[in-house]
C-alpha cells in the first residue's frame, strides 16, 4: 500500500514538472516571437527575400517543366535543339527582355512564337500559372524587386 502511494506521489510529481517545462517552452517562445517582431530592418528585409523565394516555388517549378529545355534553367537561352529542330531561344535575362510587360510575356506564352520555335503553352498551364511563371521570370531571374512584380495579379475579362 505504501509503495502504491509512493510511486503515485512521484508520477504526480513528473506530471508536474512536465507542464511546468512546457510553460517555460511556450514563454520562451514568446520572447523569441516578441525579438522578431523587433527585428533590425536589414533583418525584415532579408526575411522578406526568403519570402519571395518561397513564393516563387510554383513559378520555378513550372518554368523547370515548360521552359527549362529551351531557355536554359538561368533563362539565358541561346543554340539549343528541341525535337530535332535547331532553336536560339531569346534571353529572358537581357535587358530587351526586362523592358517588356508582362502581357507581353502571356501573350508569347498563349499563342507561342511560331517562327522561333516556341509552343503555345495554353493547353499546358492555365493563366494563373502562366502568370506564375512570369513572376518567377521577373524576380527569380531576373532579379526583380518582388515588390515591383505584379504579374500574379489575375485579368479582369
Amino acid at each position: 500500500m505504501k509503495l502504491k502511494l509512493v510511486l503515485s506521489v512521484f508520477c504526480l510529481l513528473i506530471f508536474l514538472l512536465a507542464i511546468s517545462c512546457s510553460s517555460d517552452r511556450r514563454s520562451g517562445n514568446a520572447a523569441n516571437n516578441s525579438t522578431l517582431a523587433n527585428a533590425t530592418p536589414a533583418a525584415s528585409q532579408n526575411a522578406n527575400v526568403a519570402s519571395a523565394h518561397d513564393d516563387l516555388a510554383t513559378g520555378r517549378d513550372l518554368y523547370v517543366k515548360h521552359c527549362a529545355d529551351c531557355h536554359k534553367e538561368s533563362g539565358e537561352g541561346g543554340p539549343t535543339v528541341v525535337d530535332g529542330r535547331k532553336m536560339k531561344p531569346d534571353n529572358l535575362t537581357d535587358d530587351r527582355r526586362k523592358k517588356l510587360s508582362d502581357d507581353k510575356y502571356l501573350k508569347f506564352m498563349v499563342d507561342g512564337i511560331e517562327d522561333e520555335g516556341m509552343p503555345s503553352f495554353k493547353d499546358k498551364m492555365s493563366e494563373a500559372e502562366m502568370r506564375e511563371v512570369v513572376r518567377y521570370i521577373r524576380v527569380g531571374l531576373q532579379k526583380q524587386d518582388p515588390g515591383s512584380v505584379t504579374a500574379t495579379k489575375p485579368t479582369t475579362k
